[in-house]
């Protein structure tokens, strides 16, 4: 335990003394015609009072400590620290013309719908964490701003369908645009790590070449770390594969939607969960001292109807 205000114990020399006074003192003798007799100090009764009269000095003992305001340690506990996940997902209408692993019932199974249900399991997986989502094409939209409440992302499907943008405007994979603009969402973000998840099942038409070295650079400027996931079946694009190794992450190929989901648990145990044990915090602690003000103010009450020395 300790005290708020210690300057305030050195009082606790005051109400000591009033008891060292109050037991060591011998009080007016009261004579009697019967002086000659020995009487006896009567301690029976004697202790009673000296204990009722002790009560004041108890009490201002226990307002001294109160006024120094006791402390004591709250257990300590544990803090998730944060991490910020831009989800730049590809919205081509490539994602909703290609069917994904063995289909089952009258719709085809198709690369975005096996892509948003890995993902609403991964913002299961690690929910706590900050997640942002970017549509792209040939343009990019942020259509979630980073939150942690992440409703809006698992509500977007159908809003978000492919099929529901002009390709006229929105044709084309363009990897190198998407990434890029998908840092200005996560540099507003000061506190905790950075990462992107693309999903795409394009190659990129503006990588390649060396074109992807100013992308690289302004991703690890801002300590941005990226994983790629591939659903097409073609050879992984090697300008996509070293931008996400040269920020440390990783390029994966997921063909299926177990495949998929081996990924993200994958890209989950490369960028754990961490948790931090926090300083632990002091608290007020009056609960030992308040039932034991009660008593004594009850007690002092009572001796007033007449336990006390007389005062001649």
């Amino acid at each position: 335990m300790t005290f708020a205000y210690p300057q305030l114990i050195i009082l606790l020399v005051i109400p000591v003394i009033l008891l060292f006074w109050e037991w060591v003192r011998q009080g007016r003798p009261l004579v009697m015609p019967f002086d000659d007799v020995q009487q006896g100090r009567g301690w029976w009764l004697g202790l009673p009072v000296l204990v009722a009269n002790s009560i004041p000095a108890l009490l201002l003992g226990l307002a001294i400590i109160l006024l120094a305001r006791p402390l004591t340690y709250a257990p300590p506990k544990t803090q998730r620290e944060l991490t910020n996940i831009q989800i730049v997902l590809d919205a081509s209408t490539s994602m909703v013309y290609n069917t994904y692993g063995p289909q089952a019932g009258d719709k085809p199974y198709t690369r975005f719908h096996g892509a948003m249900d890995a993902l609403e399991a991964f913002l299961t997986t690690r929910e706590g964490d900050a997640f942002g989502l970017t549509i792209f094409s040939r343009q990019f939209i942020h259509w979630v701003p980073l939150t942690q409440d992440t409703r809006a992302i698992r509500m977007a499907r159908e809003i978000i369908w492919p099929e529901m943008f002009p390709d006229e405007i929105w044709g084309y994979t363009y990897i190198g645009r998407a990434l890029d603009g998908a840092i200005t969402p996560l540099s507003r973000h000061a506190k905790g790590d950075r990462m992107i998840i693309l999903i795409t099942d394009g190659e990129g038409e503006d990588i390649g070449n060396g074109r992807e070295r100013d992308v690289i650079a302004r991703l690890r400027s801002h300590r941005i770390t990226v994983f790629a996931i591939a659903l097409n079946d073609q050879s992984f694009s090697p300008a996509l594969e070293t931008i996400a190794t040269e920020t440390g992450g990783e390029a994966f190929k997921a063909l299926t939607p177990q495949t998929l989901k081996v990924v993200f648990d994958r890209i989950d145990q490369m960028k754990r969960v961490e948790i931090r044990e926090t300083k632990p915090e002091t608290i007020d602690c009056f609960e030992p001292f308040v039932p034991a003000v009660l008593i004594l103010l009850g007690l002092q009450v009572l001796v007033l109807f007449g336990l006390r020395f007389t005062p001649w």
